[in-house]
């Protein structure tokens, strides 16, 4: 299977699913964090020689992680990269002048307006006025 490479406006037909899907792995990923310090704190507080005894709540969190990491592997496979979860940056590889770069969007930009090489990241954004 070749690459998926987005226009425009496919890649901006997409931002609301998008956001969803960012918003909810922000929220995932903050709940696996205050989870895991409550079980490191309830193992500081009441130390026993039980290895199991939060093993379901262990558990709970290993699905939870899992399945973030689903949804980011489902976004990878199509060729759509999440650069940073808490600032909302994703990625849509595109082609530019011939070349591979990146369509960039941040969850509090109204639509795609900028874009970069694929080693220029975040820095090297340049507006979308500019594409050649």
């Amino acid at each position: 299977m070749g690459k998926r490479y987005y226009t425009l406006e496919e890649a901006n037909a997409m931002l609301p699913q998008i956001a969803n899907m960012m918003s909810a792995l922000k929220q995932a990923r903050e709940d696996i964090a205050i989870r895991r310090l409550y079980i490191e704190r309830k193992k500081r507080e009441q130390p026993t020689g039980d290895p199991d005894r939060f093993f379901v709540e262990e558990t709970e969190i290993e699905f939870a992680v899992m399945a973030a990491r689903q949804q980011i592997d489902h976004l990878l496979k199509e060729y759509i990269e999440i650069k940073d979860i808490d600032a909302g940056l994703v990625d849509f590889l595109t082609m530019v002048g011939g070349e591979e770069a990146y369509l960039c969007w941040r969850a509090d930009e109204p639509e795609i307006m900028y874009w970069h090489g694929i080693t220029e990241g975040f820095k090297g954004r340049r507006s979308i006025d500019d594409m050649p």
